[in-house]
C-alpha cells in the first residue's frame, strides 16, 4: 500500500486553518491541546483541495518520480497512458505529437492515450442507462475522489456506482491485451486521487505508477527534455474518439453519444463541491430527481490539483476544444469501431465497491451542549451559523469539537470578538501604560530635582563640617567614614594624615582600624538603640578628647565630635562648659540640702511645741 498521498509539514503549518475551511468532507482535523491540524485518511477523499488552498506550502502530495524511473531503468516495457487534458496544461508545446516524443524521450515504451479507455467507459455507460434501463439511476465512476466519496461517507450508494472501472484502468486492460500481460503502466494526469488507484486495480487493470502534470514537467527539466530538440511522434494504438473531451466535465457525456438536450438528458452533470452535494441529495431524494449523475470533483480535469498552479480554467478550456478539434478532424472512425468494438467486451472492466465508511461515536447532548458553550460564550451563546470555520452550523463544529477533532479557537465568530476584547483591553493597557509612563517621567523629574537638591545640600554640608574647629566624623552602619574634617583627622595624628593625603576626609575608610576598640563599641551601641547621646572623655594619640557620639539614622548613621582639651580653641570653652555643669551640680546639692534641712527644723519645732504643751 501506498503512503499517506496528502502530506502536511508542521513545521511549515501555521495553523491558519485555511486547508480545514477548504475541506469538503472535514478530513483535516484539529485534536485538543494542540494547534496544528492533521489529515484523517480514513475519510480524506484526494481531492486536493487542501493543497491549493494552503498559502505556506504547508500541504504537498506524494511525489512518484523516483518509483516511476526505477521503472523506467527496470528490464519491463512500461508505457504511459496520458490524460487528454494535457492540452491545458502544456500549452508552452505548439504540437501535441512532440509532446509524445518527450515522454518517449523519458526511456517509456509506448505512449497512449486514455481517450479510448474514455471510449470504452462511454460505450458502457449509454448502454447501462439507455439501452439496458431497467429503472435504476447511477452515478459515473470515473472520477477517483468520488468514488472515494461514495464509499468513505455515503457506502449505501456503492451500488449507484457504474459498476465499471475508471477510464485508466480501461486504458491498462487494452495496453496490456496489445503489448503484454507484463506491460508496466503509468499513468500521467492531473488528478492526486488517480494515485490511490495504484492500490484499487489489480490483474490487466494494474496501475504501477502514476505522474501528475507537474511531476512530469520536473523530469522533463531534470532530463533536459524540450520541444525545440523533438521530432514529431504520435500516440500509440488503439487512438481514442470523443473520449478526448473528457477533460470538460459534459464532454463524457459527449463521448457517450447520449442526446444531453435539457428535456431529452437523463444525467446530470456537477463539478467541484456541487458534486458531493450531488451526491448527499441523490441519496436523500432519488425518487424525486430520478436522474442519473455524471461526477466529477474539479471543474473538470483541466484544473486537477496535479495540474500547474498558475494555470487559467477558460485558458486551458479553450486549448482543449481546439486540441481535440485538431485530432478528430481527420479522424479514423472505422478504425477506431473496429478496436472499440473489440475491446470493449472484457470482462476485467468490471468493478465492485466496498464500503470504508468509519464514523466517531455521536456524542451526547450533554457534551453538545458543553462544546457549543465554549464557541457561542463570547456571543450570549448565539449561534450565528456563518460556515466560515468550515462547518455549516454552529452545532457542526460543536460536534467535531465533542468528538476531539476540532477545537474552540476555529471558531471565526468567537475568534474576532476575543480579538475585539483583546485589542480593546490592549488599547486600555496601553493608555494607563502611556499614563503610567507620563507620571514616572514627572516622578523621575522630581526626583532628579531633589537628588541635585539633596547634592547641592551635602556639598554645603561638607563645606560647614569640613569649617568647624572640632573633628566631625559621620559613618554608616558598617562604621565605614562617610564624612569627616581635617580637626577630626588631626586629632588622630600623622599615620592618619597620611591616608587623608591618599583618600581625601578618609571617605569609605573602616572608623574601626582608626579609634579605640572601647569607643568603638560606644560607636555601635549607639547606632543600635534607643539612646540618643554618650559623652565621655578619652585620650587619643596622648591627647585627651572629649567624645560625644549621637544618633542620626537608627542602624544607618552614627556620629560623633571630638574636641581636644588640650587645645587653646576648645580648653576654655570646655572649662566654661564644665564649671556651669558644677555650679549647676552643686546648686542641686545646695537644693537638696536646704529642703532636708527645711524639713529637719519643722519636725524639731514641732517637737518641742508638743514637748511645752505636755508641761502645761
Amino acid at each position: 500500500m501506498l503512503d499517506s498521498i496528502i502530506q502536511l509539514d508542521k513545521s511549515k503549518c501555521k495553523a491558519c486553518y485555511s486547508c480545514i475551511r477548504a475541506c469538503p468532507v472535514k478530513a483535516i482535523q484539529v485534536r485538543k491541546n494542540s494547534v496544528f491540524p492533521y489529515i484523517e485518511e480514513t475519510k480524506c477523499i484526494l481531492c486536493g483541495t487542501c493543497i491549493g488552498t494552503c498559502a505556506y506550502g504547508a500541504i504537498s502530495y506524494l511525489d512518484a518520480k523516483k518509483d516511476v524511473k526505477q521503472l523506467l531503468n527496470s528490464e519491463e516495457k512500461v508505457v504511459a497512458i496520458c490524460a487528454p487534458s494535457i492540452a491545458g496544461e502544456f500549452s508552452d508545446i505548439t504540437d501535441y505529437r512532440k509532446f509524445v516524443k518527450m515522454i518517449r524521450l523519458l526511456g517509456f515504451s509506448y505512449v497512449m492515450e486514455m481517450a479510448f479507455g474514455v471510449d470504452i467507459i462511454a460505450e458502457k455507460y449509454r448502454k447501462l442507462t439507455h439501452d439496458d434501463f431497467n429503472g435504476k439511476y447511477y452515478l459515473t465512476s470515473c472520477c477517483p475522489s468520488i468514488v472515494t466519496l461514495i464509499e468513505k461517507l455515503y457506502p449505501e450508494l456503492t451500488g449507484n456506482l457504474v459498476p465499471y472501472v475508471s477510464p485508466i484502468g480501461a486504458s491498462a486492460i487494452v495496453a496490456r491485451k496489445m503489448y503484454g500481460d507484463n506491460l508496466k503502466v503509468v499513468h500521467i494526469t492531473p488528478c492526486i486521487a488517480a494515485k490511490r488507484e495504484v492500490d484499487r486495480y489489480t490483474g490487466l487493470s494494474k496501475i504501477n505508477g502514476v505522474l501528475t502534470f507537474k511531476e512530469l514537467r520536473e523530469l522533463f527539466e531534470e532530463f533536459k527534455i524540450n520541444e525545440t530538440f523533438s521530432e514529431y511522434s504520435d500516440f500509440d494504438e488503439p487512438l481514442g474518439y470523443k473520449g478526448s473531451m473528457y477533460p470538460i466535465a459534459q464532454g463524457f457525456l459527449e463521448a457517450t453519444s447520449l442526446d444531453i438536450g435539457l428535456l431529452q438528458e437523463n444525467t446530470i452533470t456537477a463539478t467541484g463541491k456541487s458534486a458531493v452535494d450531488a451526491v448527499k441529495q441523490f441519496l436523500e431524494h432519488d425518487k424525486t430527481i430520478r436522474h442519473n449523475f455524471n461526477l466529477f470533483y474539479c471543474d473538470g480535469c483541466i484544473m486537477g490539483p496535479g495540474t500547474s498552479s498558475e494555470g487559467e480554467k477558460y485558458l486551458r478550456y479553450a486549448l482543449v476544444k481546439d486540441y481535440i478539434s485538431r485530432r478528430l478532424a481527420n479522424f479514423d472512425v472505422a478504425t477506431w469501431k473496429q478496436n472499440l468494438d473489440l475491446h470493449s467486451h472484457y470482462k476485467e472492466l468490471t468493478a465492485r465497491f466496498v464500503n470504508k465508511k468509519y464514523e466517531l461515536p455521536a456524542p451526547s447532548e450533554f457534551e453538545l451542549k458543553i462544546a457549543l458553550n465554549h464557541i457561542t460564550l463570547r456571543n450570549n451563546n448565539k449561534e450565528v451559523n456563518c460556515g466560515a470555520c468550515g462547518f455549516e452550523t454552529c452545532r457542526g463544529l460543536a460536534k467535531a469539537i465533542a468528538q476531539n477533532t476540532a477545537i474552540p479557537e476555529m471558531c471565526v465568530t468567537n475568534a474576532q470578538i476575543g480579538n475585539r476584547e483583546i485589542s480593546h483591553t490592549s488599547k486600555r493597557a496601553t493608555e494607563e501604560l502611556e499614563m503610567a509612563k507620563n507620571e514616572l517621567k514627572s516622578t523621575k523629574a522630581s526626583l532628579e530635582e531633589t537628588r541635585e537638591l539633596l547634592y547641592a545640600k551635602n556639598e554645603a554640608l561638607s563645606i560647614f563640617i569640613r569649617g568647624l574647629h572640632s573633628g566631625i566624623v559621620f559613618c554608616d552602619e558598617n562604621l565605614k567614614i562617610v564624612e569627616s574634617n581635617l580637626a577630626f583627622i588631626e586629632l588622630l595624628g600623622e599615620d592618619v594624615k597620611d591616608i587623608h593625603d591618599v583618600i581625601p576626609y578618609l571617605i569609605g575608610a573602616d572608623l574601626k582600624t582608626l579609634l579605640p576598640p572601647s569607643l568603638i563599641t560606644q560607636f555601635q551601641f549607639i547606632l543600635n538603640h534607643d539612646e540618643t547621646q554618650i559623652n565621655k572623655d578619652v585620650e587619643i594619640d596622648q591627647k585627651l578628647v572629649n567624645v560625644s557620639i549621637f544618633q542620626l539614622i537608627q542602624k544607618k548613621l552614627v556620629g560623633a565630635v571630638f574636641r581636644n582639651l588640650h587645645s587653646k580653641e576648645e580648653r576654655p570653652e570646655e572649662i566654661i562648659h564644665r564649671v556651669t555643669d558644677v555650679i549647676e551640680e552643686n546648686l542641686r546639692q545646695v537644693q537638696q540640702i536646704g529642703f532636708i534641712l527645711g524639713e529637719g527644723a519643722a519636725k524639731t519645732e514641732k517637737m518641742l511645741n508638743s514637748i511645752i504643751k505636755s508641761y502645761e
